[in-house]
């Protein structure tokens, strides 16, 4: 009877020890993201703020969510899942988990293999806070699977891959003849695609680039467990010493007749490789400067714009209306204290009459005033003002329609365009000195305009059997006739009232007169002006006593 067998001891695959780095420049798997970054997407230069590896590394220790993490994720979940939409950065981290259940799920071991479990384990179930929240070894972890789906199942990524390799799928099928692979020279070539070491020096360490940063990777033999990787060199100062050393270990000059070994060849190509990478890399620097000097203008400027007020505050300085006759510096300026609303606008309206009133000096000399609104005084209702509200005037136009009285205008309304006879001579004859003239009824006298008077008329403040009014007067002219003796009265048809400065005809106008005209002539004749002195007589008595002629007149 045969023994059965024992079953053979379940083969392990290759297990990496744990690395012991403390920062993610000395883990291999930067390195790899980072690679993938640059050749597979154009996140790099786009994305503001990831210029080169150490931009990556510091995103990844970040406690918080940062554009540049959260972009990288987006890319990645796109080109696995095309359409996703829940890619902003508070949301960002269910949308990346609920991504990698999908592919867990499968037989398919990943970073999260569990050996025990035979099952892959979601890294997600020990981060209630998120991604962003998670140390940096395991985001790192993270993205590390992220870029090999994408290398297996993302189609966008596959296809530049077999383009690049020259692989045609279903040669079988009539299509369209794929284009060639591309040249050396293009970012999708398979030159640009691959990541490989730089070069190795003569104690078979290699020599890592992924960007034209000045940082360099160093590791020994990646096809061992126990490979070592780690940065050697971050910044410019710290290359240009890697090249140093590296120019300090090359092997001598052999002998005529002597060979140089592969490790000998390979560390002089090194050093070659080297030396030529410091003009790019003095390039790139200019490049991440000038791109960071631009972002912290930027910031400089919304920082200022936050500064910045945007509403209107009171002003601390007395505003100044003066039209620049006595211009003033801002020290003189009177600082701003605190004053009722009364008592600002009482200041207000001081302030307002001294600048009105250098202006109008400026115009009219010394006969112009101050220009002020009384509505002002009138909505506030203090009860500060003077008795007499005109006091304050200087005589300056005003419209009638406010209240100003009569007495303290300085012009009447422009002259109108004469529309008789009488009325234009009367208009061009004017004499300026009549202005003064005032009747016993505090009239003033029109001298311009269809309603002056005549040359030949005089001012009679009433007549018996008219009306008396405080808005016009009655304009008398004497009628050529027989001799008048001493306290004869006219007639009703010698007077003419003139009614709101307008003058209307009685019985002159209605019949023609001498010459067949139909208003009587301005120009007296001879018996009229021997009559015209009697009827002086007769007047200037009846306007000293402050009344009209005794005689009766008729009603017209």
């Amino acid at each position: 009877m045969k023994t059965q067998s024992a079953e053979p001891p379940e083969k392990k695959g290759h297990i990496c020890p744990p690395s012991n780095a403390k920062h993610p420049s000395d883990r291999w798997e930067s390195l790899f993201v980072y690679g993938f970054i640059c050749r597979f997407t154009q996140l790099r230069g786009k994305v503001e703020g990831l210029n080169s590896p150490m931009d990556f590394e510091e995103a990844l220790l970040l406690p918080e969510a940062n554009p540049i993490m959260t972009q990288i994720l987006s890319r990645f979940v796109l080109n696995l899942r095309p359409g996703t939409r829940n890619l902003s950065s508070d949301v960002i981290s269910s949308t990346v988990a609920a991504l990698l259940q999908e592919y867990l799920k499968t037989p398919e071991r990943t970073v999260f293999w569990d050996d025990t479990l035979k099952a892959n384990v979601d890294p997600f179930a020990d981060m209630p806070d998120g991604f962003f929240a998670a140390d940096w070894d395991l985001k790192l972890k993270i993205l590390r699977q992220l870029v090999e789906l994408q290398l297996c199942h993302s189609p966008q990524i596959k296809a530049v891959i077999d383009r690049a390799w020259g692989i045609v799928h279903n040669k079988h099928k009539k299509i369209e003849a794929s284009a060639l692979p591309p040249p050396p020279g293009d970012p999708q070539s398979q030159e640009k695609l691959q990541l490989v070491p730089l070069g190795q020096d003569k104690d078979r360490k290699r020599y890592w680039v992924i960007d034209d940063s000045p940082r360099v990777y160093m590791s020994t033999n990646p096809w061992k467990i126990t490979a070592t990787f780690q940065t050697i060199a971050s910044t410019r100062d710290e290359y240009i010493a890697i090249v140093e050393k590296v120019k300090e270990g090359a092997p001598a000059e052999p002998k005529p007749g002597e060979r140089k070994s592969k490790l000998e060849i390979a560390h002089l190509a090194l050093l070659k490789a080297l030396q030529d990478r410091i003009e790019i890399i003095d390039s790139e620097i200019a490049r991440i400067q000038r791109a960071r000097r631009k972002i912290q203008q930027r910031n400089l400027l919304i920082a200022s714009a936050e500064l910045r007020e945007t509403r209107t505050r009171r002003r601390t300085t007395r505003p100044d209306y003066a039209y620049m006759n006595n211009p003033q510096s801002d020290d003189e300026a009177d600082e701003y204290t605190y004053q009722s609303q009364e008592q600002e606008d009482d200041d207000y309206d001081d302030q307002m009459d001294l600048d009105d009133a250098e202006e109008h000096t400026s115009r009219r000399g010394a006969a112009a005033g101050t220009r002020r609104s009384t509505r002002t005084s009138a909505a506030n209702g203090n009860g500060k003002g003077a008795p007499d509200e005109w006091s304050d005037w200087r005589g300056e136009r005003r419209s009638v329609r406010l209240g100003a009285p009569v007495d303290i205008q300085l012009d009447g309304p422009p002259p109108k365009r004469a529309r008789t006879d009488d009325s234009a001579i009367s208009g061009n004859s004017g004499d300026v000195s009549a202005l003064s003239e005032k009747t016993g009824g505090n009239l003033k006298i029109k001298v311009n305009g269809a309603a002056a008077m005549k040359p030949t008329e005089m001012a009679v403040e009433a007549v018996a059997g008219k009306k008396k009014s405080k808005f016009w007067y009655y304009a008398v002219e004497p009628i050529a006739g027989p001799p008048i003796s001493n306290g004869a009265s006219l007639t009703s048809n010698d007077a003419r009232p003139l009614l709101d400065g307008k003058q209307q005809d009685d019985g002159l106008s209605d019949g023609p007169q001498g010459g067949g005209g139909r208003y009587p002539s301005t120009t007296p004749s001879a018996s009229a002006s021997a009559s015209a002195s009697n009827a002086d007589d007769t007047y200037e008595k009846s306007i000293g006593r402050g009344l009209s002629p005794t005689s009766s007149m008729d009603e017209s």
